[in-house]
């Protein structure tokens, strides 16, 4: 029999937990994605001022495991030494506990480090951007801005909704009007990440994340205090959806200015470096409660990511291992 080839466009835990499992049952898997790294909000770097080295993750900062087969993977993770316990709820500027008794995971050494694990067997292609897709002679021809065209028997998205239709209205595929409605429904908050290398360790409490009133910032975090960042001191500062909207369009030195200005009570040290990032998809703000879409559009399509599923990291992972156990079994029913 010919081997069934899938091709999945972005490499964040939804499209990697579905692309291990796939590989596993013997699919030929080929992950694109148009970041240098694979991961997506699993997103970490460093930043460097002399001898100081810091550790910053930037993106997702924590997740839950709740649901049991999610939690079946957790649990292998954290025997691979790829995750660890952060903490067991997390404070906020008013004293009060959010997530109180529930464990919040990290990746070990760093968020990414659980991206870089899933991927190490896989076939990744990293700063391939895709720019179309084209049902020809029964197969999806991948188009990418490098030229190359990757070819696959199904097609798996795990892209933001807004960037898939665009994809799809690009490629003149007209969706459904059901499946387009669905899509085109979800509605996300853009989110800018601070990172802030620092002179001297940062005041926030332990355990070292800190939830703020949510406008202008939402997040602070210390990675020296998370684990990640043993060589240097250094906090992530994360904004609210309205101070994030609202700077779309404004220069990157005076949002940092305002930002750090805005975190300045629980710095305690002179900034010694800092890059900032902005997630224009961050969060899903409704979304959709089933863990994919998947149609003939007009070949065999599925749509997944963290706005399916209830969203959030535990949701990225069950749309991908979703999407994965749908199509072997369409495949076992011929």
């Amino acid at each position: 029999m010919k081997q069934i080839s899938v091709v999945i466009v972005g490499g964040g835990l939804c499209g990697l937990m579905a692309a291990v499992v796939l590989q596993r049952q013997g699919l030929e898997v080929t992950v694109l994605d148009k970041g240098k790294g694979v991961g997506g909000r699993l997103a970490s770097r460093r930043l460097r001022h002399g001898e100081a080295v810091g550790c910053f993750d930037f993106g997702a900062q924590y997740f839950k495991a709740q649901d049991p087969l999610f939690l079946a993977w957790v649990e292998d993770w954290l025997n691979a030494g790829v995750v660890k316990v952060w903490a067991e709820g997390m404070g906020t500027e008013t004293g009060a506990i959010r997530s109180q008794g529930v464990k919040l995971y990290r990746g070990e050494p760093s968020n990414r480090s659980l991206a870089q694990y899933l991927a190490q067997d896989l076939r990744v292609v990293n700063q391939e951007r895709v720019n179309s897709f084209h049902w020809q002679d029964d197969v999806w021809q991948v188009h990418c801005d490098s030229g190359q065209v990757y070819q696959g028997d199904r097609l798996v998205v795990t892209a933001p909704l807004p960037q898939t239709l665009d994809l799809f209205e690009t490629s003149a595929i007209k969706l459904p009007d059901y499946a387009h409605q669905t899509l085109e429904a979800v509605t996300y908050d853009p989110c800018f990440s601070l990172s802030l290398l620092l002179e001297q360790p940062s005041l926030v409490p332990d355990p070292g994340g800190l939830w703020l009133s949510g406008e202008p910032l939402a997040w602070m975090a210390c990675s020296t205090k998370k684990g990640i960042s043993p060589q240097g001191y250094g906090v992530t500062v994360q904004a609210g959806p309205e101070f994030s909207r609202h700077h779309l369009e404004t220069d990157a030195a005076q949002v940092i200015q305002l930002m750090t200005e805005a975190a300045q009570p629980w710095l305690g040290s002179a900034v010694l470096d800092s890059h900032l990032h902005l997630w224009r998809y961050s969060h899903p703000q409704n979304p959709l409660d089933q863990p994919f879409l998947f149609g003939d559009f007009p070949g065999p399509v599925y749509f997944g990511g963290d706005a399916f599923h209830g969203g959030k990291v535990e949701g990225a992972a069950l749309s991908g291992l979703a999407i994965a156990e749908h199509l072997l079994n369409s495949l076992a029913k011929g």
